[in-house]
């Protein structure tokens, strides 16, 4: 696990840059949620801030997914880039009230340590749909009818409800 001290990083430079070649082993994600089998290519650029560091995340790599539809295996590429702030958990006892802006806040665990994998697992998994599909046109599995709404809506008419049969059931057959 690749760990970095910035409070040590930071008494020497104000501004750190490194590349890291992540293996599947370190990322390791939640096996329902996908897999990684090849390297992650991480470049990461930080610097001081008021409140405590700017993260500039560049992300390269791929993740094995299985999709929602047909349940065929496909590779999705994860790559990225993000800009975030690190900043140390606040300790004391009270309610935390989040902004908007705080939602691109990582808190660092243990003050002035960042560790890369977490930071790396983390974006993987918010990147990852709910309901991943190999397209956006998957028909869903071979040899099943899959039906979809706008075909439904087609078939039945946009203008008859589902209240149309029971108005037919009242109506005398050739009378209004």
């Amino acid at each position: 696990m690749f760990t970095l001290d910035l409070k040590e990083i930071f008494k020497i430079s104000d501004r750190f840059k490194g590349s890291y070649t992540l293996q599947p082993s370190d990322v390791k994600l939640p096996p329902d949620i996908g897999e990684i089998r090849k390297p992650v290519k991480v470049n990461l650029e930080i610097t001081k801030d008021k409140d405590g560091y700017k993260l500039k995340l560049k992300i390269e790599g791929y993740v094995e997914l299985e999709c929602s539809r047909c349940l065929e295996i496909y590779e999705k590429d994860i790559s990225q880039e993000k800009t975030k702030l690190l900043r140390n958990t606040l300790k004391g006892e009270g309610v935390l009230m989040l902004k908007p802006k705080d939602l691109e806040v990582t808190f660092m665990e243990e003050p002035d340590k960042v560790s890369i994998t977490d930071l790396v697992r983390e974006e993987i998994i918010l990147s990852i749909p709910m309901k991943p599909l190999c397209n956006p046109n998957c028909r869903g599995i071979p040899g099943y009818d899959v039906e979809f709404e706008d075909e439904t809506e087609r078939k039945i008419g946009k203008k008859e409800s589902s209240f149309a049969i029971l108005k037919n059931l009242l109506t005398p057959k050739g009378g209004k």
